[in-house]
């Protein structure tokens, strides 16, 4: 086996091999065949649907020369070559360098691979080694196929895992454990003949956890652990300590469960469980009714909320702040008599919120906000160093404000807030230029933030694309904008970097 941090021996050796070389070499393969036994190498369907993202750089793209030229033509078809190495990139992910693949194995991933080419000629390397590597992941888990073996790493796997989340230990599972749980494998197979492994897996791993968590029934003994519970996470988020259950409220919370199973007989656990804590929550922030008390205790804690967020320091609501959110909060239950305490409490919190962020209304004084802190914010992301508007920015983005609403009579102050700063920043980025006018600046600025971030060239050094490399993204650059005449600046400048970064991955 190669040891971890060993070279690889290169799969593109470009010398001219013999015949005589050739059947050396199938020999030695079919002998290394028999000798090591291949770990489930039957051919492997590609035609399974991936949901593919990227994991990033591995080494051995972060190894390669960075003098290589990096081409659009690198985006066509992979060749077997970059595909043998996508099979030890997905190894590598997998076994983390403890196991390679053996010449049985690695003729098997080639086939799979030249299959998903075959199905989609424009699959890149990422791509391929994703699917290799979830496939590998689902051998190495044991979700290729329920057999007894497969079944029992299921049950160990979810005793050990729900133990170490919800008892802070992780432990065995038992002879009693396999044997219950043996049973309820079986039994869902019955039930379902055509279950996939992993649902299986995860059904195991569900049931394992309801029953740790006693989730599994609404006996008595679980109703007084969700009550317990309910009680205990609710006076720690909302009073600042946790307490368990008095027994005048155990009481209380057994007769409202008692009651909800009446009404549904058919009630889950879960569903018992979190209707306790919701309620609970409900009665102890006081959004079980609208009430005057609770209502200003809604203006209370937005007004304190608002003003440690906002202003770095919490207060109380002053007598006026009071009159007038008293007053808001009764327009708004004339609006809408059916509104929740819950939504009431949200939308008072909301409007408080939006006045000391000068988003309540379009004033003057307020567009005159919307632009200041998109200068600063802007200038602070992108130059380093937050600065206020000049008066003639002032003057232009008064301006801008003023052919924004003439565009949109309903805009919100949200609204023009975040378009104001867009533009702001698209025009001390450059976004604002036709496409067009950006090609070479956004190929090189591509350039090097790709050879640096997948290829770890040095922050003090620049990959300048070459004359040839120049030329070629910018004629791909160029038909994408013929394909796309209204292409945005900013859309260009993405598709040119994902573009450079499968290429580079493809390479």
């Amino acid at each position: 086996m190669t040891s971890i941090g060993e070279r690889l021996p290169s799969v593109s050796a470009p010398k001219v091999r013999t015949a005589a070389d050739m059947s050396s070499a199938r020999a030695f393969v079919d002998l290394l065949g028999s000798v090591i036994p291949a770990q489930r190498a039957a051919p492997v369907a590609a035609a399974r649907h991936y949901n593919i993202e990227s994991l990033g750089p591995s080494n051995a793209m972060q190894q390669a020369a960075h003098a290589r030229e990096v081409l659009p033509s690198l985006l066509g078809l992979l060749t077997d070559e970059r595909m043998a190495r996508c099979i030890d990139e997905a190894y590598r992910e997998i076994f983390q360098g403890d196991r390679w693949p053996r010449g049985p194995e690695r003729s098997k991933w080639l086939g799979f691979a030249r299959e998903l080419r075959a199905n989609e000629p424009k699959i890149t390397a990422e791509q391929v080694r994703a699917a290799i590597a979830n496939e590998l992941r689902i051998e190495r888990d044991g979700l290729d196929v329920a057999t007894v073996e497969n079944i029992d790493l299921f049950i160990s796997g979810a005793i050990g895992w729900v133990t170490w989340c919800y008892e802070g230990a992780s432990r065995n599972a038992t002879e009693e454990d396999m044997r219950q749980w043996r049973a309820f494998a079986a039994e869902k197979k019955r039930e379902n003949p055509d279950i996939q492994p992993d649902e299986l897996r995860y059904a195991i791993i569900d049931a394992v956890r309801a029953k740790v968590m006693k989730m599994d029934s609404t006996s008595p003994e679980n109703v007084d652990k969700f009550i317990d519970d309910a009680v205990k996470w609710v006076t720690l988020c909302y009073q600042g300590k946790e307490r368990h259950a008095s027994p005048a409220e155990m009481a209380y919370w057994r007769a409202f469960a008692a009651e909800k199973l009446r009404e549904d007989p058919e009630m889950s656990p879960v569903a018992l469980k979190y209707a306790i804590t919701d309620t609970l929550r409900a009665k102890v922030t006081g959004t079980d009714s609208a009430s005057p008390a609770n209502i200003e205790r809604f203006i209370e804690d937005a007004i304190g909320w608002v003003s440690m967020c906002y202003e770095g320091k919490t207060r109380h609501a002053s007598p006026a702040e009071m009159a007038h959110w008293r007053a808001f909060a009764t327009a708004k239950l004339a609006e809408n008599p059916k509104m929740t305490p819950e939504e009431l409490r949200h939308a008072i919190t909301d409007a408080i919120r939006a006045q000391a962020l000068g988003m309540d209304t379009l004033s003057p004084a307020n567009i005159d906000g919307f632009i200041m802190e998109a200068i600063g914010w802007v200038s602070l992301c992108y130059l380093g160093a937050s600065r206020a508007p000049t008066p003639e920015e002032m003057q232009s983005w008064r301006a801008f404000s003023v052919e924004k609403r003439r565009e949109n009579p309903d805009i919100t102050p949200e609204e023009l807030k975040y378009a104001i700063r867009d533009a702001v920043r698209s025009e001390l980025t450059g976004m604002s230029k036709p496409a067009e006018l950006n090609i070479e600046r956004f190929i090189r600025e591509a350039y090097e933030f790709m050879f640096h971030a997948y290829r770890g060239m040095p922050a003090n050094m620049k990959r300048e694309p070459t004359p040839r490399e120049l030329h070629e993204w910018q004629q791909f650059a160029r038909a994408r904008l013929r394909e796309e005449p209204k292409l945005s600046s900013e859309e260009l400048n993405s598709y040119l970097l994902d573009s450079l970064r499968t290429a580079l991955a493809n390479q």
